[in-house]
């Protein structure tokens, strides 16, 4: 079992054990997630778990519930983490994030307002390193990539993320190049790209939760343009028109680099031998 202690998650004494909550959760099936409750029945926790649940998504979301905190935002709210841990399987992961649960109904596709309000909070949070994609590692989740949208490598610089677009580019016979290492010089913000109504809930005070981390990473400022750009989900453009967001030259560069990918159906093409080498996913 992969776990997630030592990354300063909010303390629950309440929550039962992991075995517990595993039981829990392959008893229910499969589910959006799993209501933990006390003996009394009064709700403790909210358990997202799944195949494509993992630590790097809840280091991510506890990262940005606490940055909101810290700024006093009065937009949004992100639950806070109590733990997050995996488990193999003989077919794969299954993954558990166990976060604080915040009584209220999903939005729906009438408040786009609110949802774009949400969404500029998130975009506006500053990542902890300088490596893209989750908090402390991991492939980069964004649409940019094909398929399950995942990268197939983990980049330790925006340099390594350029050289492999810029690398897509040229497989591309297209001549021009991105310049992302400039894109990122005052840092990584949160991308979020699967802006879907159902993930943020809607509070009676006109706050917004914000739900489901998996694809929102820390990148170039310009991938939410890419995100808007490539967005296919009449929802999504229309969050779009109500966020200001920037757009940089690199957004119509990368978008066709990303659609350079489809014809190969593989996310590597064009990577430098550096990254080839470290290929992990």
């Amino acid at each position: 079992m992969s776990s997630s202690s030592g990354f300063g998650f909010l303390v629950n004494d309440d929550l039962p054990s992991r075995d517990d909550i595993i039981a829990i959760c392959s008893k229910a099936g499969e589910c959006r997630g799993i209501l933990l409750r006390n003996q009394p029945g009064e709700p403790i926790a909210w358990v997202k778990c799944g195949p494509n649940v993992t630590i790097d998504e809840a280091l991510t979301q506890d990262w940005v519930a606490r940055s909101l905190e810290a700024t006093l935002d009065g937009t949004v709210r992100v639950p806070r983490v109590y733990d997050a841990f995996s488990v193999p399987t003989t077919s794969w992961t299954i993954g558990f994030i166990v976060m604080e649960y915040i009584d209220a109904p999903d939005c729906t596709e009438k408040n786009v307002k609110r949802v774009a309000q949400a969404v500029q909070a998130l975009i506006s949070v500053r990542g902890p390193s300088s490596a893209p994609g989750h908090v402390c590692g991991g492939p980069v989740i964004h649409s940019f990539f094909i398929d399950d949208w995942t990268s197939p490598f983990r980049y330790e610089t925006v340099d390594e993320l350029e050289q492999h677009i810029n690398g897509i580019l040229r497989v591309g016979d297209n001549p021009k190049r991105v310049s992302l290492v400039t894109d990122a010089s005052d840092g990584l913000y949160l991308c979020p790209c699967d802006i879907n109504p159902r993930n943020f809930k809607k509070l009676p005070d006109g706050k917004v939760v914000a739900l489901d981390f998996r694809a929102s990473c820390f990148l170039p400022p310009s991938f939410f343009a890419v995100t808007m750009a490539k967005a296919m989900d009449h929802f999504i453009i229309k969050v779009a028109r109500h966020v200001k967001y920037p757009i940089s030259g690199d957004v119509a560069v990368m978008t066709s680099a990303s659609y350079s990918l489809v014809p190969y159906g593989r996310n590597d093409i064009g990577a430098p031998k550096s990254l080839r080498r470290r290929k992990e996913l």
